[in-house]
């Protein structure tokens, strides 16, 4: 547990624990997204990963104390998912097939791309069978993703140079 706090550029009071819960709670919100479920409920943990990146206590403080569900946004399961992320660095929810069988973990790698969110690596998934940086790079270099649907020659460029 990280009991560094840092004041940042808007001199706001931050954590660096809160920053990387936030980021884990925000590879399961586009997770979530890759794997089919419905944008409008998979977007609400980036919300959330904002949410805890930004809050002046620590939220290991507010598991210990059972008051998680202080944060906007938390309530019922997510508070469970949340306290499993801080206990542990992730949760059950990454494995959860309510929309099909899960994607591999490696398909989070497509989203570190700059420019490439989540919606675009589903559509590389699901439609291409893109499953990893690996595999996105060899489509790239054999010319597979000309045409593809958000994928133009810029973003070609910046996976290119991320390959």
């Amino acid at each position: 547990m990280s009991k560094v706090k840092y004041t940042d550029a808007k001199g706001r009071i931050r954590w660096v624990r809160n920053d990387d819960i936030g980021a884990i709670v925000k590879q399961l919100g586009d997770y979530l997204i890759i794997g089919g479920y419905p944008e409008e409920h998979a977007k609400r943990y980036a919300q959330l990963a904002h949410t805890i990146s930004r809050w002046p206590e620590s939220v290991d403080k507010l598991s210990n104390a059972n008051t998680l569900n202080t944060l906007p946004g938390v309530g019922g399961v997510i508070t469970d998912y949340l306290k499993e992320i801080i206990e542990t660095g992730t949760t059950e929810k990454f494995n959860d097939d309510q929309y099909g069988p899960p994607p591999p973990r490696s398909v989070l790698e497509l989203t570190s791309i700059e420019r490439l969110g989540a919606k675009t690596a589903k559509l590389l998934f699901q439609e291409h069978g893109i499953d990893s940086l690996k595999s996105l790079c060899k489509a790239a270099k054999n010319g597979e993703l000309k045409g593809v649907k958000g994928i133009g020659p810029k973003m070609i460029e910046t996976i290119n140079a991320s390959c």
